[in-house]
């Protein structure tokens, strides 16, 4: 074999084993979800959450809310009483629009229900900590009735 052959040899190899670790790496992140949050269709909207498996962070929350889309203030904001919820505790809960689970407080409204959502607003649920950013989120609208999930 000549020392050309050679480092074309190594030169192929060196790629493929870059390309391996990269297709390897992109596979690794895309299994690696940290929280997300869902929306069903019924109005109003129950909510509900996921937390990948193999994620290293992100995967718990302390905070829910309920914004109109474009505002600062949140419509509806509860906060988990204990310290956070857990993967295993978000991956089982269902949040309700206006219904404080047993363990959360309502921060916003101070006290009584929050406002109905209406027709043809786009609203954001997120849920997250105080401590990390970006925080799960999922837009929203009500059309004909039902919600509609948005990009």
């Amino acid at each position: 074999m000549t020392l050309g052959r050679a480092i074309v040899g190594t030169s192929v190899l060196t790629r493929r084993i870059v390309i391996s670790l990269i297709t390897l790496g992109g596979f690794a992140c895309l299994s690696c979800n940290g929280l997300r949050v869902y929306v069903g269709n019924t109005v109003p909207p129950d909510f509900t959450f996921n937390a990948g498996r193999f994620a290293e962070c992100c995967t718990d929350f302390r905070i829910f809310a309920v914004f109109e889309e474009g505002s600062d203030t949140p419509l509806w904001r509860i906060m988990a009483s204990k310290t956070i919820v857990d993967r295993a505790e978000a991956n089982s809960m269902v949040i309700h629009y206006g219904r404080v689970p047993d363990w959360f407080e309502q921060e916003i409204p101070a006290s009584g229900e929050p406002p109905s959502l209406v027709g043809g607003k786009t609203y954001l649920a997120v849920a997250g900590a105080p401590s990390y950013v970006p925080w799960a989120r999922v837009r929203f609208m009500i059309k004909d009735n039902r919600i509609v999930s948005l990009p």
